[in-house]
């Protein structure tokens, strides 16, 4: 199989330094990215992967910039992984508007930059990838988990949208977002509480604590399998080998049963409500409009 070459945000540890491992050991190229590179991913510098500063909440133009530094390194970029990322925790009434934004611009604007800045090659080129690491988190709602779920379920529903317009435009070109549990990376230990300004939800808060600092010390997911399975995936080997890739993929038993959770719970209100639902239509009036058809010359 020929090499590729993967440009991934966040390496300095857990997915992003376990993606940087497996992919050099393997043969691939590697651009590793996060802010400080030079001392934050200076343990990766043996594996002989390409280091590069990046800072993912910057502005557009600085990241377009960077996107074209990658490119020049080997030529190409196959494969970009939107790794970078944080939790924060804090109820709602709690946290505030700027501790909010943080959130939004790692999670979701920086994603969305990045997946600005590879477009026009990946058009050029016909094909690439476009993964973005998410969680659970992103589809299930979290108690004390504003922070972190609504940036990541913002960043999905872009996603989707983008899945969607691609399929009419640009069908070479995938998307793939990666749903996880919990995993044994370290971004379980660096969680990032709001300060606890209303009394009223400091139970929240300290079990939000004690169920983090649980999760770190006895996750249930493998990080080194769920990295090998996404590579297995957008290489179309392994466990992807002979199936079709959808848009989003949950990893671990517990991501798999908060799905599934949630889904029949969809499901009953969809069939309890139906009639209801219905009956705040014109009477008489026709289906919805359908999709935009695909181009059928892409």
């Amino acid at each position: 199989m020929a090499k590729q070459t993967w440009l991934i945000t966040g390496c300095s540890s857990g997915f992003g330094e376990e993606f940087v491992r497996q992919l050099t050991a393997q043969g691939d190229h590697v651009i590793a990215t996060g802010r400080n590179a030079e001392t934050r991913l200076a343990h990766l510098k043996d594996t002989g992967a390409s280091i590069l500063d990046l800072d993912v909440t910057a502005p557009q133009a600085e990241i377009d910039e960077k996107f074209q530094h990658a490119l020049e390194v080997y030529g190409t970029v196959d494969v970009l992984v939107n790794n970078a990322g944080f939790i924060q925790c804090g109820a709602v009434e709690e946290i505030t508007q700027e501790e909010l934004q943080l959130s939004i611009d790692t999670h979701l604007h920086g994603p969305l930059n990045l997946t600005r800045s590879a477009l026009p090659h990946f058009r050029e080129r016909g094909s690439g990838w476009l993964v973005y690491m998410t969680s659970q988190s992103g589809f299930v709602g979290e108690p004390g988990g504003t922070g972190y779920c609504a940036s990541k379920f913002a960043l999905e529903g872009a996603v989707e949208s983008l899945s969607k317009e691609l399929a009419w435009l640009a069908p070479g070109i995938k998307p793939l977002i990666i749903e996880s549990g919990i995993f044994n990376t370290e971004v379980m230990r660096n969680i990032h509480h709001a300060d606890s300004r209303v009394p009223f939800w400091k139970p929240l808060n300290d079990a939000a604590r004690i169920r983090g600092q649980g999760n770190y010390q006895n996750p249930p997911g493998n990080a080194v399998e769920m990295v090998s399975k996404v590579i297995q995936i957008v290489k179309g080997t392994g466990v992807a080998e002979n199936r079709e890739i959808p848009l989003r993929i949950p990893f671990g038993s517990d991501c798999l049963a908060a799905f599934r959770e949630k889904l029949q719970t969809l499901q009953k209100t969809c069939d309890e409500w139906e009639s209801v639902a219905k009956s705040t239509d014109f009477a008489g009036a026709g289906p919805p409009l359908p999709d935009i058809p695909k181009n059928e010359t892409s």
